[in-house]
């Protein structure tokens, strides 16, 4: 379907937000807070990237057969053990929800799954499709007052959490979100971002960082900023904030999770980037594509632990007895805690969300997430046993590494909170709906995306045959002296693979044959070819970044966005966008140096 046959995105000599005189800026930003997305309009549009044919269409139940492939029993491990089979100790833990970040900030579609086929053209995206922190600011507070506090200038905030050197931490989260006293509900401007106390704490360093940005003179200054008014530095702060973010996800997020080498070639510094595949369909402003929305951009879904350990305090207090109630007290694996669980007699079960109020003293001590973060004075030493003697103290893992981004989600994710019955038991489960594998399959076939198979094509590559895709394991290779641990994983997904293979792909006329879902070929094609570093422990696994079809078309989108919005870090002042001295102290900014800076008083 070409593009023409959607909306374009609004006029074609409409002007931009960059093009604006400060003041109108500033009214249209109080107004919708709304950058590259249509002039004035806080929603964007979906479109396809690829003029293809749609890929497979089949039924309800071979996709649950393919979710059941996908989806792996993994209680996790404690956190003084390496677990190579399923880590990629390259890229920390903090990245994973980063990105689930980055995507509340520039897609949402609440389609529901009962829909069979979706009409393209009339799906809205109801985030601005650019890197504007929508998702932080709501549209503003003219818009949205209660979102702020009096002064129109600092974001609201919630209960004030334990001081960082009470959890043995340098740097952790200062306060919880602003909730309702009723009945613990987030208010923000995305309500996902309280779908887990992880992403929940992501959320609030960026309002932490908005309002200490907003509150200094010095930055504002350094920046070049106007605050002769309470409009103008309001303006001068979001930009601040903006830029910062946004060279972030281009110089941090993105090399880490992509092919070495390809935002650099995208980008394509000092000319106009290379964005043959997202712009040969002429649109005028930005859009998100299906392809981007459905399939590509959902891979951090392979990189959620099943359990995390927050920080040491939180790691000592996993021994009492009920935190875990499917696990014996005294197994070390309670030292993490699961992400998502139906067990919610007290709110120290689980990770879960909506609402996902922060219990005393679980704030994230951010050395456990991030790299580029100060170590408290434990340095990593948590204590295993309780009775605080010398030898209760073992040496974490941290940061936590995410799991590879492979053709493997953990079990937490085939059954999401959201979707909970509680009268029903979790054996019991009679809806497939809430397998997040299974969504994500049907979603794409909703979309009416191209195979995996069609867009490498497209691309001018060689896409993976049959016989790799449906297989296991890097382009490594299982080394000789492999452990038994990696031959038993490798054989058992294979198992899982090659039975699914033998019914649906390799038959004459089968569904899959040359033919995958788009999803599930970026995840396996991550898997074999997302080796960087060959050398890495379970490199024979896969998976340390995206696979070229998945780079290729993740970076086009981000740069897109970035090249589309005339307010972004690629024009005007923000072109060669250097981060502030005085929040960088000099060092290269990553998403640790960041939060750290946002966290010391």
């Amino acid at each position: 379907m070409p593009l023409d046959s959607t909306p374009k995105f609004g006029p074609k000599n409409a002007p931009s937000i960059g093009d604006m005189p400060p003041g109108l800026v500033h009214g249209t930003m109080i107004r919708g807070l709304a950058a590259g997305a249509n002039p004035g309009q806080p929603y964007g549009r979906f479109g396809p990237m690829f003029e293809l044919p749609m890929g497979p269409v089949v039924s309800d139940d071979i996709l649950r057969e393919l979710a059941e492939v996908i989806v792996k029993k993994d209680s996790g491990a404690p956190i003084m053990e390496g677990e190579p089979v399923d880590e990629n100790d390259i890229i920390p833990a903090g990245y994973t929800y980063f990105g689930q970040f980055v995507d509340h900030d520039i897609t949402f579609d609440p389609t529901p799954m009962s829909v069979k086929e979706q009409d393209m053209g009339a799906l809205v995206d109801f985030r601005t499709p650019a890197l504007d922190l929508d998702n932080v600011y709501g549209r503003g507070p003219a818009d949205q007052p209660y979102m702020y506090e009096k002064d129109g200038l600092r974001l609201r905030v919630g209960r004030a959490m334990e001081p960082a050197a009470r959890i043995g931490a340098a740097v952790a989260t200062v306060a919880d979100l602003h909730r309702l006293a009723e009945d613990g509900t987030a208010v923000l401007g995305d309500k996902r971002n309280d779908e887990n106390k992880i992403v929940s704490q992501l959320h609030g360093a960026m309002i932490r960082f908005h309002n200490k940005v907003v509150m200094s003179d010095a930055i504002i200054d350094q920046f070049g900023g106007d605050r002769s008014t309470h409009a103008a530095r309001f303006l001068s702060a979001t930009t601040i904030v903006r830029w910062h973010y946004q060279y972030i996800v281009l110089n941090d997020f993105l090399p880490r999770i992509l092919e070495p080498g390809i935002v650099d070639e995208v980008l394509n510094k000092g000319g106009t980037p290379r964005l043959q595949n997202y712009l040969k369909l002429d649109a005028t402003y930005a859009y998100i594509p299906l392809e981007f929305a459905g399939a590509a951009y959902r891979f951090g879904h392979s990189m959620v632990r099943p359990s995390y350990s927050l920080n040491s305090v939180v790691i000592a207090m996993a021994e009492e007895p009920g935190l875990v109630p499917s696990l014996p007290p005294g197994d070390k694996r309670t030292q993490r805690i699961p992400l998502f669980s139906r067990e919610r007699r007290t709110e120290t079960q689980n990770l879960n969300g909506f609402p996902g109020t922060l219990p005393p003293c679980w704030n994230i001590d951010w050395s456990f997430f991030l790299d580029d973060v100060p170590r408290g004075p434990g340095d990593g030493l948590v204590n295993v046993a309780g009775a605080g003697e010398p030898d209760d103290f073992k040496q974490a893992i941290i940061p936590q590494p995410s799991y590879r981004m492979d053709a493997q989600i953990v079990e937490p994710l085939d059954d999401l909170p959201e979707f909970f019955d509680k009268d029903v038991p979790r054996a019991s489960r009679l809806s497939i709906f809430g397998n997040l594998a299974f969504r994500n399959l049907r979603r794409g076939q909703m979309l009416r995306l191209p195979s995996g198979q069609a867009i490498a094509t497209a691309l001018g590559l060689t896409p993976l045959p049959d016989s790799i895709l449906w297989g296991t394991g890097s382009r490594v290779g299982m080394p000789a002296n492999a452990p038994k641990t990696f031959t038993d994983a490798f054989e058992a997904t294979d198992t899982k693979r090659r039975n699914f293979k033998a019914k649906y792909v390799t038959p004459d006329g089968a569904p899959f044959k040359n033919n995958a879902p788009l999803w599930y070929y970026i995840l396996r094609e991550a898997e074999y070819h997302g080796v960087s570093k060959p050398t890495q422990e379970g490199a024979v696994f896969g998976g340390q970044h995206l696979g070229p079809v998945g780079s290729r078309i993740v970076a086009e989108t981000f740069v897109a966005l970035l090249w589309l919005d005339k307010s972004s870090i690629l024009h005007a002042g923000g072109r060669g966008f250097q981060p502030i001295l005085l929040i960088t102290g000099g060092k290269p900014l990553t998403l640790g140096r960041l939060i750290s800076w946002v966290m010391t008083p």
